[in-house]
């Protein structure tokens, strides 16, 4: 008997181990809805765990006048500043990729005020309170995130000049050189046209490529070669152009002149011929700067 009353023990032992040791279920955060929302104030950066956070219809609906494409593992925060003024939402630095829908006052499809992926800029009005769905825009659902609530950067501040002389090479290409500045800039591009008339033939190119801005003054140059013709030694016409996108803004400035163009060392000193030159070397396009969302 007393064997038997060991072994009864045992057993019961053994089948209430995994009761004992099972894990509590994990719970959804207290701002996976609007009502929990966290407040930010500006200068704050916080981190959340989100990867318990849920979405549902109503993310859904509110994300129909932006175009995300997903509302995953949605969480909220809430800010009411006391001036008016530029703010950026950043959320880059987050283990996930996700991004922002701002409403003013109660979320509705027609309080959304911006949306978009990574960073957001909101112009905020004093008193007004933002509410802020932070949402991941995969097949991920949510994970370490980092929110940053920063007053906006200043606008860029560009210039750009152009050299009044430029260089005519054997094959027809040519290359104009001038300097620019530029501050406070995200992205930054310089765009070059050269024309050139050769009797009834107006010969053409443009290029444009990336640039840095760093608020000191740098140097360009460019390379431009046309599809319709070849340049020469001689009187030609540039137009230069800067453009550079901030956060909040883009600026541009542009110059205009008659550039002499002069022969390249070895180059011949006429004109070969008023016929278009085989395409050996393509101008790049002047990149635009945009993001992604809202696709509505």
């Amino acid at each position: 008997m007393r064997a038997l009353r060991l072994l009864a023990t045992a057993v019961l032992a053994v089948g209430f181990l995994p009761l004992a040791a099972a894990p509590a279920n994990a719970a959804p955060p207290a701002n996976d809805v609007p009502e929990g929302a966290v407040e930010l104030h500006l200068g704050d950066q916080v981190e959340q765990d989100t990867s318990e956070a849920t979405t549902d219809t109503q993310d859904a609906d509110l994300n129909a006048s932006c175009g995300a494409p997903a509302t995953n593992a949605s969480v909220w925060y809430q800010f009411t500043p006391d001036a008016d003024q530029t703010v950026v939402l950043d959320m880059t630095a987050s283990d996930y990729s996700g991004g922002m829908l701002v409403f003013a006052g109660t979320p509705t499809a027609d309080s959304l005020v911006t949306c978009g992926p990574g960073v957001v800029v909101l112009r905020a009005e004093a008193g007004t309170t933002y509410n802020i769905m932070v949402i991941s825009d995969t097949d991920v659902n949510g994970g370490n995130l980092v929110l940053s609530l920063e007053e906006a950067p200043p606008p860029p501040l560009v210039h750009v000049s152009v050299a009044k002389r430029g260089v005519a090479f054997r094959g027809g290409a040519a290359r104009l050189h001038g300097t620019y500045s530029c501050k406070n800039g995200e992205f930054t591009a310089v765009g070059v046209t050269l024309r050139q008339r050769a009797g009834r033939l107006k010969i053409r190119a443009d290029s444009g490529k990336e640039i840095r801005c760093n608020g000191g003054r740098h140097h360009w140059s460019a390379r431009l070669v046309s599809a319709v013709g070849t340049y020469a030694g001689g009187h030609a016409f540039a137009t230069v152009r800067i453009t550079a996108c901030g956060v909040v803004a883009c600026r541009n400035d542009h110059t205009k002149r008659h550039i002499h163009l002069a022969w390249a060392a070895g180059s011949p000193r006429q004109r070969s011929a008023q016929t278009p030159t085989r395409q050996t070397e393509r101008p790049r396009p002047l990149v635009e700067h945009q993001r992604s969302w809202p696709s509505s």
